[in-house]
């Protein structure tokens, strides 16, 4: 948010000569890769379109291009880039306007393989001697000086975060309006599931929690309880309103660098596949649905899957036929574990 305001105030300056400032202008960033795609609407007929930009996360010196008349602009950038940019404009009147402000950082998105060995802890200290390649932890309660550690001995790092349902416990839970707040999780009764509809409340609370994750240096997230429309949330929630929350918390993240996981949806799976880079299924031998996510090994991204109440060799001689990463764990999700590399 800091470097939002400055950004903001720096703007200001630029702009002071201008009679009033307005938000009339939306503006949409989408990354694919090393190319990145802005799309812009006004709510008035422009003079022009100004963009300005500046690096991220050093905000200044900020720069500007007369766009003319566009309304979309692509470019191809090496990876490394990092832009703040918003767009501006001169309405009839004289009046500028100013549009959201975005960033955007291109990084490699880490794609783990099938068969990579990992790690699940989100309780308790981290236990970083564990010989996993890929460790998914909690965004909140983990420092950043145990991902860094974790990075700097060769390890990528999943950061968990609730994306579907509220937790009073989180430091941001005051972010959340009453609102947005739906029907207690069947086997949670403290968490709250969520309007996910809302994007108009609940998107500046995720984009934050995803500036976090950049903040922290994680590799990716693994964004939970996307799977609302299939429960009794107090919402009605459809099957088209998970899709387009589900691919808008994916654009979120790779604007900014992130890997991101689907978290079970086994229904919606293959359809989402393209859009996400790995999978994470809970018990998906215990209710025989691991079939569904065969579509990710087949496109060269792990499913990591977790069963808790089947023993090793239940499961694990089909996890390692389908190139499952797969698991024996609590329900606590401690550092204990039981590997599929071991059977």
């Amino acid at each position: 948010m800091k470097n939002l305001t400055t950004f903001f105030f720096i703007l200001g300056l630029i702009l002071s000569a201008f009679p009033a400032f307005a938000g009339d202008i939306f503006l949409d960033l989408e990354v694919s890769g090393q190319r990145v795609t802005a799309r812009w609407q006004a709510s008035f007929a422009p003079r022009a379109y100004i963009l300005y930009y500046a690096p991220w996360p050093e905000m200044e010196p900020i720069g500007s291009a007369n766009l003319g008349l566009l309304n979309e602009l692509s470019a191809t950038l090496p990876y490394g880039s990092a832009y703040y940019i918003a767009i501006g404009a001169l309405d009839e009147a004289g009046t500028f306007h100013l549009s959201n402000i975005e960033y955007f950082r291109l990084q490699e998105i880490l794609r783990p393989p099938p068969g990579i060995s990992w790690q699940w802890q989100l309780s308790g200290r981290v236990k970083t001697d564990v010989p996993a390649d890929l460790f998914d932890i909690d965004l909140f309660e983990t420092p950043a000086e145990t991902i860094a550690h974790l990075k700097s001995s060769g390890r990528k790092v999943i950061c968990y975060f609730n994306a579907g349902a509220y937790e009073p416990w989180r430091p941001d839970a005051s972010s959340f309006p009453e609102e947005v707040l739906g029907n207690p999780l069947e086997d949670w009764p403290d968490e709250r599931w969520l309007d996910i509809r809302r994007l108009d409340l609940l998107g500046p609370i995720m984009k934050k929690r995803l500036d976090l994750a950049v903040n922290k240096g994680c590799d990716g997230v693994e964004p939970d309880n996307i799977d609302g429309y299939l429960n009794e949330t107090g919402f009605p929630l459809t099957r088209e309103d998970q899709i387009r929350y589900n691919l808008w918390l994916a654009k979120e993240a790779h604007k900014r660098g992130l890997s991101i996981g689907l978290k079970n949806n086994p229904e919606l799976a293959c359809l989402l596949e393209p859009h996400f880079d790995w999978a994470l299924s809970e018990e998906c031998f215990f209710y025989q649905e691991c079939e569904n996510f065969t579509c990710f090994i087949e496109n060269g991204k792990a499913v990591l899957e977790v069963e808790y109440e089947l023993e090793p060799e239940e499961f694990c001689p089909e996890a390692r036929r389908l190139g499952f990463s797969a698991l024996r764990k609590r329900w606590e999700l401690d550092s204990f574990y039981e590997s599929c590399e071991n059977f």
